[in-house]
């Protein structure tokens, strides 16, 4: 029997019941060794599959630093807003107003 083609096939875990195929065919020429041929393949797809999953752990890493810097934002913001309420003045009970026409009756039996 003679080999005229190979084929290799690499299912990559991308997480998160996430995957990626990727297939290659290769035609093995008249006096080309098979084994040989094949292990090239796999070399191949392996490289290719491992530059792909490098780029996609890249962009994901970039975007959790851009997700950081965005938290540490909001984080000095919500101090900021924390500060000044805490440096304004809690209103004086005596200073509420009331309606000089309102009766005990009107506010309620306590």
């Amino acid at each position: 029997m003679q080999i005229k083609t190979i084929t290799y096939k690499r299912i990559f875990n991308a997480g998160s019941y996430e995957s990626k195929h990727l297939e290659m065919f290769a035609e093995i020429f008249e006096g080309e060794d098979a084994e040989e041929a094949a292990s090239r393949l796999m070399e191949k797809v392996e490289r290719k599959v491992r530059e792909d999953a490098s780029q996609q752990i890249e962009s994901e890493i970039s975007q959790l630093k851009q997700e950081l810097h965005d938290l540490k934002k909001e984080v000095e913001r919500l101090k900021a807003e924390k500060d000044e309420l805490a440096g304004a003045e809690e209103p004086n009970p005596d200073d509420i107003p009331f309606d000089s026409s309102t009766t005990s009756n009107e506010l309620g039996n306590f």
